[in-house]
């Protein structure tokens, strides 16, 4: 697309890749209200229906892709020193097989509709979750990797061609929807595992031009109304790629997804009334 600012224009040029593109950037969340709405969307559900169960990390998910689906600048990536517009908006995470240290990990990817809710969201990043803690990674781009990986000298070659065609814009969408990295936004959520947020670099691999890191539930003191009690907040730590768009649209972005946690309700809400009530 065509960057319409001679400054941003020249940015991929000065500043080449991503990390060297890096800001980094922490938001503190107070995540009260979208605990307790979490807690009232299960309590409606019956027992025996457990993949049907929302958690915060799929309602902060709901959240960032309602933030995407409203400020669409937030869905580009660099690519050969030209600026991109994506057409298609995919979430990849990372899923614990099980929450001991030695359990292995896998990659979840999961395809989203800027027009959809907490409940649509939730019903895909459960099945998503799911499918990796059952079968690992599996799919398409797991069979290459092991392929690549039993070829003597494969890996190099492969790799060095893959690159070559990404490059030229020519590499396989079969391969591309299938790789974690190529994808929106990369989520990682250290809280579930009892962790703090780090900062988190970007990769050259791939085409995401942002990494979101969620820290472990902390209660801090209220503020305003809630002054008098504590509230539960959340770390979140974002590395982006500052050449797709301005500091003032990143900073208003933010502000629309803390008001989004704030009042989760929103989530449930078709997106152009969410709009109106949440853009000027």
């Amino acid at each position: 697309m065509r960057i319409p600012h001679a400054i941003n224009a020249i940015m991929p040029y000065m500043m080449r890749g991503r990390n060297e593109s890096a800001i980094y950037y922490e938001k503190d969340v107070d995540i009260e209200n979208a605990l307790h709405y979490v807690k009232r969307k299960n309590d409606m559900i019956p027992a025996e229906e457990e993949t049907a169960r929302y958690s915060l990390f799929a309602l902060v998910l709901a959240a960032i892709l309602r933030t995407i689906a409203l400020r669409p600048q937030l869905n580009r990536f660099i690519h050969g020193r030209a600026l991109y517009q994506r057409n298609h908006i995919a979430f990849s995470f990372i899923v614990k097989q099980k929450l001991q240290d030695e359990a292995p990990e896998g990659s979840a990817k999961v395809f989203l509709q800027p027009q959809e809710n907490l409940e649509a969201v939730t019903k895909k990043v459960n099945q998503a979750i799911s499918h990796v803690r059952q079968y690992g990674e599996g799919g398409d781009g797991e069979k290459i990797a092991k392929l690549v990986h039993a070829i003597p000298g494969g890996k190099a070659l492969v790799i060095g061609l893959y690159r070559i065609l990404d490059r030229l814009n020519l590499a396989p969408w079969a391969l591309l929807k299938t790789d974690p990295l190529y994808s929106t936004v990369y989520i990682a959520n250290l809280g579930s595992i009892g962790l703090d947020a780090p900062f988190h670099h970007l990769y050259e691999w791939g085409n995401a031009s942002f990494f979101v890191v969620l820290g472990k539930l902390q209660q801090k003191e209220g503020k305003g109304a809630h002054a008098a009690t504590k509230r539960h907040h959340l770390s979140f730590k974002v590395t982006l790629d500052e050449r797709i768009s301005d500091g003032l649209y990143f900073a208003r972005s933010a502000s629309i997804f803390a008001r989004l946690l704030a009042k989760p309700e929103l989530l449930e809400l078709p997106l152009e009334e969410a709009r109106a009530k949440l853009t000027p």
